[in-house]
């Protein structure tokens, strides 16, 4: 089973928390939003995920997620 999370928008109602890291690295009780989302489809038994990353692509690339960029 595949998998997308749509992770390219800026996030610009978080003012400050994207200012510096794009939307799905926003920290929530000590781990990035894109964590929480990977953890729980793997725990469905969901393991081809892939993350289409915009804004600040290269924050999340990093991370070691498979993405894609949407650089529209």
């Amino acid at each position: 089973m595949k998998a997308i999370i749509l992770a390219a928008g800026r996030g610009s109602r978080l003012h400050e928390m994207t200012a510096q890291r794009p939307k799905g690295l926003v920290e929530l009780g000590g781990h990035p939003l894109i964590h929480w989302q990977t953890a729980a489809l793997k725990l469905a038994g969901i393991t081809d995920i892939t993350i289409v990353s915009g804004y600040r692509h290269a924050d999340i690339e990093v991370q070691g997620y498979a993405t894609r960029h949407n650089a529209n």
